[in-house]
């Protein structure tokens, strides 16, 4: 959930900048006070307050799509050693990837995903009633599916994309570029 101001929020919640990466200038807060004071330079415009959904298990599903429909999917569940937090600073106690996936999370993933082709990656929690709240969307191959998912795995993924590509029958000519067209 977004908050339109400090005074509606519920608290805790996450404060984060519009523009940022890897937990900087990300934090719990506790109060419209607390907000307030940490953006000195304009609330709503640089800054953006949501909902903090508390739990130690986060999760990053690389998904291949195309044209919307799900070709493939690997999760990597990370544990950490608190509920509330703000990603890097917590310890991962555990790591596991696989492909079983619940139905529900990959629903709502697809609801995103309308005529999108190619890779893309959702880390997100599960809330106590089982739905998802989705933390970001990346349309590229994200750190889980490079560094983390087991080289085997990950590389089945990227066998079935380099089905999907057109395939060159030999002897087929290839497509020439407009140089040596001309």
């Amino acid at each position: 959930q977004h908050y339109a101001s400090p005074e509606v929020a519920a608290y805790p919640c996450i404060l984060k900048a519009a523009v940022g990466q890897h937990g900087k200038d990300v934090y719990i807060v506790n109060s419209s006070k607390e907000v307030r004071d940490i953006t000195t330079d304009g609330f709503g415009v640089k800054w953006l307050l949501q909902e903090m959904v508390v739990g130690s298990m986060e999760y990053s599903t690389s998904l291949l799509v195309v044209a919307g429909r799900i070709v493939d999917a690997i999760c990597t569940e990370y544990e950490y050693d608190g509920t509330a937090y703000v990603w890097p600073n917590v310890d991962e106690i555990s790591r596991r990837s696989h492909s079983d996936i619940p139905r529900t999370h990959l629903d709502t993933m697809r609801s995103f995903l309308a005529d999108y082709s190619g890779i893309c990656n959702f880390n997100y929690k599960v809330r106590p009633s089982g739905g998802i709240c989705v933390f970001e969307i990346n349309t590229r191959v994200g750190a889980d599916l490079a560094c983390d998912v087991p080289r085997r795995r990950a590389r089945e993924l990227f066998q079935k994309l380099d089905e999907l590509a057109p395939q060159r029958r030999q002897g087929q000519p290839r497509n020439r570029t407009r140089r040596e067209a001309n």
